[in-house]
């Protein structure tokens, strides 16, 4: 045994050292119950494939073409995960698991670290398919015996059972956001996960630094996989956000304009603590609650600072009392404007200057008769 780990050890020494790009290092531990020959052939090409990664250009004919789209995208947002505040490798890539797991395929963990501290642990699906080695999301593998069901236009991925009811109503909202904005209705492929930590963890990534104890968000994989928000089959606030980046005319949205839309048309995206992400309209039930208890309260001061002033009611940060309002405005614009009002707001640009411009020109809401007109918005359903 010891002698097999000395040769595979020296063949692959002698394979990095003959690449001066080298992208990452063998954990002293490391060992492989594959062929030498095998091992040597994953190792210069996974070598290939972070090289083309680091470089911008990523070298397709590495990566599986099964879920094409879905792989490409995976890798090529690999870029910089090496990296910490600027600094280039920070993180030193190290190799320090790689076994067979099916006929012809292989699971391979790399470790991104500086000294004892860890930044990444990634895991990628190997593909030998005889002429070359082939890289991939290990998600279908994660995933291979979850139960499947199609649901209008969206096919859930679940390991024991879905709320149907709530899956048709994200499908109704899917085809009413998209045809409201005068779209192409789009299909999706949404795996339940219980957390953001599973959506990560489906994917490969078993620890991100940069993630450490958020749980409460979902995970988008373009072009088509969704990765739900703490199960819940209504994922409809982001499929807003992808819709609304085709009708605003630059990459940069305004957070509370179209997060407001979001909520209106879709949900509050968080989980509140009833599990499933709240409706506008309830979430304006608890907002009128707390301002009749609250009369001397500014509408305008809490738009702007969004205090965590609904977690009594039920919905405690990261739901958003600005966003709520915004909804709110959003629904009224809708109501004066249409169609043409909504792409107008979804256009206005960054910071609430630039959307009280807006509001005051479509429905005549400023910061100075905020309070007024939309406290009467609040209350007149």
């Amino acid at each position: 045994m010891k002698t097999k780990l000395l040769t595979i050890s020296l063949l692959l020494v002698i394979s990095l050292c003959a690449n001066c790009q080298s992208q990452f290092k063998l954990c002293k531990e490391f060992y492989s119950a594959l062929p030498d020959s095998l091992t040597n052939k994953i190792i210069n090409s996974l070598d290939k494939l972070l090289i083309s990664i680091d470089n911008s250009q990523l070298d397709t004919t590495l990566v599986d073409t099964k879920d094409k789209e879905l792989n490409r995208n995976f890798f090529s947002h690999l870029k910089g995960v090496d990296e910490k505040d600027t600094i280039p490798h920070y993180f030193q890539a190290q190799l320090i698991n790689l076994y067979p797991v099916e006929d012809n395929q292989y699971l391979l963990t790399m470790s991104y670290q500086k000294e004892e501290e860890i930044g990444r642990i990634f895991t990628f699906l190997v593909n030998n398919q005889k002429t070359n080695i082939t890289f991939a999301n290990p998600l279908k593998y994660n995933t291979k015996f979850w139960k499947t069901t199609t649901i209008g236009t969206a096919t859930y991925y679940y390991p024991d059972t879905i709320d149907t009811k709530r899956a048709e109503l994200f499908n109704q909202k899917n085809i009413s956001m998209a045809r409201n904005l005068n779209l192409p209705v789009r299909n999706w492929d949404i795996y339940m996960c219980r957390n953001f930590q599973e959506a990560l963890q489906l994917q490969g990534c078993m620890y991100d630094f940069s993630r450490i104890g958020v749980y409460n968000s979902g995970y988008i994989m373009d072009p088509k996989t969704l990765f739900t928000c703490m199960n819940d089959e209504d994922f409809s606030h982001d499929v807003l956000h992808i819709y609304a980046s085709q009708i605003r005319e630059r990459p940069q949205r305004n957070a509370n304009g179209e997060c407001g839309l979001a909520y209106y048309w879709g949900n509050a995206y968080h989980a509140g603590t009833v599990g499933k992400s709240p409706e506008l309209d309830e979430l304006v039930t608890a907002l009128q609650y707390y301002l009749k208890s609250h009369e001397e309260v500014s509408l305008l001061e809490l738009f702007e600072k969004s205090p965590n002033i609904l977690a009594e009611y039920g919905y405690p940060w990261p739901i958003h009392l600005n966003r709520i309002i915004s909804g709110i405005i959003c629904r009224e614009v809708e109501k004066q404007k249409g169609t043409e009002g909504i792409n107008e707001l979804l256009k206005c640009g960054r910071g609430n200057d630039n959307l009280f411009k807006t509001t005051e020109k479509l429905i005549g809401i400023n910061r100075d008769n905020f309070n007024e007109e939309v406290y009467k918005l609040i209350f007149i359903q």
